[in-house]
C-alpha cells in the first residue's frame, strides 16, 4: 500500500506552548493526577510503583497533541483506550469547549474515569466501556490514543467507521511497520517529539497523525 509519509521535528516553540498549557492549568491538572493515583491503589490504571512525577510527564507529554491543527479543529475528540483518563481528561481540562469521549474495553477504568471526571466538573467529558468498533461516528470526530493500539489493529477495528482523522501518541520507529496492515493509502506525518522538548523522556516518541486521502 502506497502511503504519504511525511516526518517531522516537533517544533521547540510548540514544546514551549505545551509547557506553557500545563501551567496555566497546573492547579486542575495536579487535581487530576491526585485522584488518578487515589483510583490506581484500588484499580489498576498506570503502573503501580508510578511516581507523581512520572504521571507529571505523561500529562504534559498528552497535551502535545494540542500542537496538533488536527486537535484544533476538532470540536469533539474521542480518546480510545484511555485507561486512566490519558489523554483525554488533560484535553478536557485545559479545553473546556471541545467534547471529549472517553473509551476503554475495561468497565471499572471507565468507572474511575467518570468518578474523575465528576470530581472535577468536567461538564464536557462523556465515556463508553466497550471496542472502539461500538462507538458512534457521527463524521469529524478526531480519533486520539497513546500507547494503547498498533495502527494496523485500530484501523482494522475502524473499518466501518466514517473516521477521517486519527493522532496516536507512539513510539515513531513502530509506525511504517504497522502500516503494512492498511487496506487503504493514508496520510501520514510522524512528528519526532525529542527534538522540541531536548528531555530523555521523549526519546523515541512521536505524535503520529493519520488521515484519509480523498478517492474523489
Amino acid at each position: 500500500m502506497e502511503h504519504q509519509i511525511l516526518y517531522t521535528p516537533l517544533a521547540s516553540d510548540k514544546a514551549k506552548s505545551v509547557r506553557v498549557l500545563f501551567d496555566h492549568h497546573e492547579k486542575k491538572l495536579e487535581e487530576y493526577i491526585s485522584r488518578l493515583l487515589w483510583w490506581n491503589k484500588k484499580i489498576n490504571l498506570v503502573s503501580r510503583d508510578v511516581s507523581r512525577e512520572t504521571i507529571k510527564d505523561h500529562v504534559e507529554h498528552s497535551l502535545v497533541l494540542t500542537q496538533s491543527e488536527l486537535f484544533e479543529k476538532a470540536a469533539k475528540v474521542i480518546d480510545s483506550g484511555t485507561g486512566g483518563g490519558l489523554p483525554g481528561i488533560p484535553l478536557a481540562i485545559c479545553y473546556r469547549e471541545k467534547q471529549i469521549h472517553l473509551n476503554d474495553v475495561v468497565t471499572k477504568k471507565i468507572m474511575a474515569c467518570k468518578n474523575i471526571a465528576s470530581v472535577l466538573n468536567l461538564e464536557n467529558i462523556s465515556a463508553s466501556s466497550c471496542s472502539i468498533e461500538r462507538v458512534g461516528f457521527d463524521g469529524g470526530e478526531l480519533l486520539v490514543s497513546k500507547h494503547a493500539f498498533k495502527i494496523g489493529d485500530l484501523l482494522r477495528m475502524l473499518e466501518l467507521k466514517s473516521w477521517e482523522h486519527i493522532i496516536l501518541l507512539k513510539g515513531g520507529g513502530e509506525v511504517e511497520s504497522e502500516l503494512e496492515k492498511a487496506k487503504e493509502p493514508l496520510m501520514v506525518n510522524i512528528i519526532d517529539l525529542m527534538p522540541g522538548f531536548e528531555d530523555d523522556f521523549y526519546k523515541g516518541k512521536a505524535m503520529v497523525e493519520i488521515s484519509r486521502i480523498s478517492q474523489s
